[in-house]
């Protein structure tokens, strides 16, 4: 095995760590030795591939934000409703959040410390209030949210959802049960804008029958 790819590989191990770390561990009281230890590599190896932590930190929400924006894209891209596609990114969302560290890390660090990282969470709201956006926008074209729905405003409404769902189940149950309760909330939240036909396509998805 050559150098370079050794140095590559203790890279991904420490990101992988570290996402371990401030998935649990607050920003303020993580320790590069929470993140070395675990691997049994020096901190001169640490170093030469972060400044400190606040480096690592940041690779780690990047990292994050690229999983979040590719799901956004493919979900748009796809020629599924509004309404439908607005739950498949829901769903997409909750999967990444139970199952993938560096998500889990991501979303701790912007949201518990924002004036560490102000302007990856800006950005990421910004970009999943455009996101959902566009999913209402193409819901409303298409008769499902009634014509007199201001989208900009449903927009951000559903993201403040998502986002206060997630934050109570990783609380609760480190999101075991973010599934259920995005089905619950969305069922509520999507109630409230769509027309009759278009909340009956919308729950029809919700069921467990409709995602085989």
């Amino acid at each position: 095995m050559g150098k370079q790819q050794r140095s590559g590989e203790t890279r991904e191990a420490l990101l992988e760590s570290g996402s371990r770390v401030f998935a649990t561990i607050p920003f303020d009281k993580a320790r590069i030795a929470d993140v070395i230890e675990p691997l049994g590599v020096t901190q001169g190896a640490f170093y030469f591939h972060f400044e400190n932590k606040h480096e690592l930190a940041l690779e780690i929400i990047r990292r994050e934000h690229a999983m979040m924006v590719d799901l956004s894209e493919r979900v748009l891209s796809s020629a599924g409703g509004g309404l439908a596609g607005l739950h498949e990114v829901s769903t997409g969302l909750a999967e990444l959040v139970r199952a993938d560290v560096t998500v889990q890390a991501g979303l701790r660090l912007t949201s518990h410390t924002p004036e560490e990282f102000p302007e990856f969470l800006g950005a990421s709201f910004t970009m999943w209030n455009d996101a959902i956006g566009k999913f209402l926008l193409r819901a409303q074209r298409a008769g499902e949210v009634r014509s007199d729905v201001e989208i900009e405003a449903a927009s951000r409404f559903v993201v403040a959802t998502f986002v206060g769902v997630q934050e109570i189940s990783a609380i609760a149950t480190r999101w075991a049960d973010l599934d259920e309760r995005i089905r619950e909330v969305s069922s509520l939240a999507i109630r409230g804008i769509a027309t009759d036909e278009g909340y009956e396509a919308f729950t029809a998805s919700l069921s467990p029958t409709a995602a085989r």
